[in-house]
């Protein structure tokens, strides 16, 4: 046999040998470029009502936006974010189109997806001109004209009132706007979006007066019941509430948007 048939040979029983080999790595680094392609995204909607949810041109930003950049921090686990009106982010929940979002908490919420854990307390206020008398019952806004933020719900005995107009606004700091303009004689909302909108527009509290307390409620942390991350659901439990032991929770709704009882300043907003 000749040299060159030799080498001929032993090149072809190298290539026998080794092909299972390589061929078992190739197929591994496919598989493992496929799975990372196919790994879901966990997908979280807020809402887009300022202060919880900003939309911006730039990233989005809102409490609860921080409260999601603190749960992916702690978790490790990559999530994208969609900032919706309220009512949408509900049927996106109950739908399946997201996997987790924050909600108030009620029956039908808890019902129609799965609880997680505690986020936030709130309190539905209405607030009106300094000089306003306050209220004793939401009957004292008999024939006055409330603005309130467009598809939010405050309660039975508000949303089901009829004895006083509504005027719907898009956002909190609108709604001041006018009320500050005498457009309107009252705004309401929580507490959090109206203490936010008064430090964004540098109004004080010598401007505008707390004049009701409709009640309180509490949000939290649901995921879907259709979600295929059901396996997640210690995982967020116990992140949320190690924000809650660190402070986190507590320096996001608290320390930054407390009653804005600060001096007068020029109303910086000018949406109508």
């Amino acid at each position: 046999m000749t040299t060159p048939l030799r080498l001929s040979l032993l090149s072809i029983l190298v290539l026998f040998y080794m092909s299972p080999a390589l061929a078992a790595d190739t197929n591994k680094q496919e598989n493992a470029a496929k799975t990372s392609n196919l790994q879901p995204t966990i997908r979280f909607a807020s809402t887009s009502v300022e202060p919880w949810g900003i939309q911006s041109t730039g990233e989005n930003q809102g409490l609860l936006v921080d409260i999601i950049d603190a749960l992916a921090r702690e978790t490790g686990i990559e999530v994208s974010v969609e900032l919706q009106p309220y009512p949408r982010v509900v049927h996106s929940l109950y739908s399946g189109r997201v996997d987790f979002a924050f909600l108030f908490d009620s029956p039908s919420t808890r019902a129609s997806a799965t609880r997680i854990g505690h986020l936030v307390e709130s309190r539905m206020i209405v607030v009106g001109p300094a000089d306003s008398a306050p209220l004793h019952s939401l009957k004292e806004l008999e024939g006055k004209t409330v603005g309130l933020i467009r598809g939010a719900k405050y309660g039975a005995d508000f949303d089901d009132a009829t004895h006083f107009h509504r005027a719907p606004v898009s956002s909190m700091s609108q709604g001041l706007a006018m009320l500050i303009r005498n457009r309107t004689d009252a705004m309401a909302g929580t507490d959090q979006s109206v203490y936010w909108a008064m430090r964004k527009m540098n109004v004080g509290a010598k401007r505008l007066s707390k004049l009701y307390v409709m009640g309180g409620t509490s949000g939290s942390l649901y995921i879907s019941k259709t979600s295929e991350h059901q396996r997640l659901i210690p995982i967020y439990r116990k992140a949320l509430e190690t924000l809650r032991q660190n402070g986190t929770l507590a320096q996001v709704f608290d320390s930054r948007y407390e009653w804005a009882d600060i001096e007068n300043k020029p109303l910086i907003s000018q949406q109508q």
